[in-house]
């Protein structure tokens, strides 16, 4: 900590910060990203292998992160603190699609990450992906070891976007694939079922949210899976996959 606060004040103090997470978590997989108030994230920082940064990373900034219970817990509270992946997503998340796709897939079992905010719009994200379950950190225990260590942080990670002359890239202000997807087919309720139940919350959940009854929930999926021609959660994922791919190409 006292060499990464000797850089608080050069370019290297992103790099520093991602030396002194492995220093104090050997076999951890993090990521720094920054979450901009419009746009994409931008990874930072990360110590992934190529083929773990080819198949996560490049999805996630595409695509993936519109579904990211960690980056839409930002984007809802943008308030400083850190958490597990269970204690962010819905309670139906391990068993959606997203899970099974982006997670499950990647051999990506667990995540905890910390939000360091730098103003009302942008954040700092450390995001630590549990990868190797013989050979990772315990949860637990990095999360104790973070909320030790996480006013220190915090200062210095404010500190050095103060003084920093790092200009990050503007990433495109495209309108939220989320908000576009079945557009021309679904109501407005409808592709709010829809959002919901791609985020993996399940129908109460969905009623809760929303102020409605779960059988109007029952009918709303219903009628959009009809819309869509589909029959199944799985069927609704894959295209929202296939939707976005063709947003990103045009």
């Amino acid at each position: 900590m006292a060499r990464l606060a000797a850089q608080v004040r050069s370019p290297e103090f992103i790099s520093g910060l991602g030396r002194t997470l492995e220093a104090y978590f050997p076999g951890i997989s993090y990521v720094v990203f920054h979450f901009a108030d419009k746009g994409r994230p931008t990874a930072l920082a990360h110590n992934l292998p190529p083929s773990l940064e080819q198949r996560v990373l490049q999805p996630y900034a595409e695509r993936m992160y519109l579904l990211d219970p960690c980056y839409r817990h930002w984007q809802a509270k943008r308030r400083p603190g850190l958490a597990s992946l269970d204690e962010l997503a819905p309670a139906g998340f391990r068993k959606s699609d997203y899970y099974a796709t982006y997670y499950r897939d990647l051999g990506l079992y667990d995540e905890a990450v910390a939000f360091f905010p730098l103003d009302e719009k942008d954040c700092v994200s450390l995001s630590f992906g549990f990868y190797r379950r013989n050979s990772a950190p315990n949860q637990a225990e990095l999360i104790a070891t973070l909320e030790y260590l996480f006013p220190l942080l915090e200062a210095l990670i404010h500190q050095f976007w103060l003084a920093s002359s790092l200009h990050l890239p503007t990433p495109d202000e495209a309108p939220s694939l989320l908000h576009s997807f079945g557009h021309d087919v679904l109501s407005e309720r409808e592709r709010q079922v829809a959002w919901l139940i791609l985020r993996g919350h399940t129908g109460p959940e969905i009623a809760s949210n929303l102020g409605i009854t779960a059988g109007t929930v029952k009918n709303h999926r219903k009628r959009l899976y009809a819309k869509l021609n589909i029959n199944s959660q799985a069927e609704l994922f894959r295209q929202f996959m296939l939707f976005q791919h063709q947003e990103t190409l045009i």
